[in-house]
Formats: C-alpha cells, structure tokens, sequence
C-alpha cells in the first residue's frame, strides 16, 4: 500500500514529466518515468536494414540483436541507433537496450524507441530510427531530444 501511494504521489509531482502509459492485459499499468538529463541531437534521420546502409548482415544490430522483418514492417519494433560519442561504450550516456523518449514535434516519431545500434563512427550528436522502406523512406529532423525513461509497473 505505501509503494503504491508513493508512487501515486510521484506520478502527481512529475504529471507532466511522464512518457506514456498503458493498461497491460493483467491490469497492470506501466508508466516511463523520465530519468537523467535530456540530451540533444544534432540530426536525427531514418534508416533501412539493407547491406547498401548497414554491413553485410544488416538484420543484426551491433547490440547483437536479430530484427524481424515482419515486426517491422508491422511497426512493431522501434529501435534506434545513436552516434558512438552518445553510447556508454564510448564513454557517452546511453546503454544498448535503454528506452529512450524521443521528441521531435513531429506525432510520427515522437514516443518510446530502444537503443539497439550504433552509427559509423564519422557521426556525431546523431541519431537514426530504424523503419522498413515500405513503411518510411526517408526523414530528417533537426535538434531533437532524447531522454532515458525508467519502466515502472503499478
């Protein structure tokens, strides 16, 4: 019961810091709590999994993670890659398997995405969202936020 007031009273002070959250099937209700300083990007912009912007097996992320076509042409995955400088790996912030909010004022892309990638080295302050190329060709945003949100499950 305190955990569950405590959380309540933490849900009311950061209302409008709060990502998103969602009835799951249980009736369990998941809330992305915004944790640590938002951090800019330069660029973001969109990318396929094909050999010509990837290497020779672009269905497989650097995080070593499998992608499945379907999922994403279905919209069902949302992964993204960041510049080395931004990844722990490299001394940035961000971890592979972070879920991050993305806000870029534009409904399409604003919301939830999973750190799986990494971009060529040659890019800094970047990142790129990974869709099939049936469903998005191509995209560019300018000084788009990114925040690491934690999941908590009432």
């Amino acid at each position: 019961m305190k955990k569950t007031i405590a959380i309540f009273i933490l849900m009311l002070v950061m209302i409008p810091r709060v990502a998103t959250s969602r009835v799951n099937g249980g009736g369990s209700i998941k809330l992305y709590i915004p944790e640590g300083v938002p951090v800019t990007l330069d660029a973001l912009t969109i990318y396929h999994p094909s050999k010509k912007q990837c290497d020779s097996a672009p269905l497989i992320t650097a995080s070593n993670s499998r992608i499945n076509p379907e999922k994403l042409k279905n919209q069902q995955l949302r992964w993204m890659a960041l510049s080395r400088d931004l990844l722990k790996r490299w001394k940035g912030d961000f971890h592979y398997g972070d879920t991050v909010l993305v806000t870029a004022n534009d409904p399409a892309i604003d919301g939830l995405w999973v750190i799986k990638d990494t971009m060529n080295k040659r890019f800094k302050k970047r990142g790129d969202l990974l869709f099939d190329q049936s469903v998005r060709k191509s995209g560019k945003w300018r000084n788009v936020e990114v925040t690491r949100v934690m999941q908590v499950t009432v």
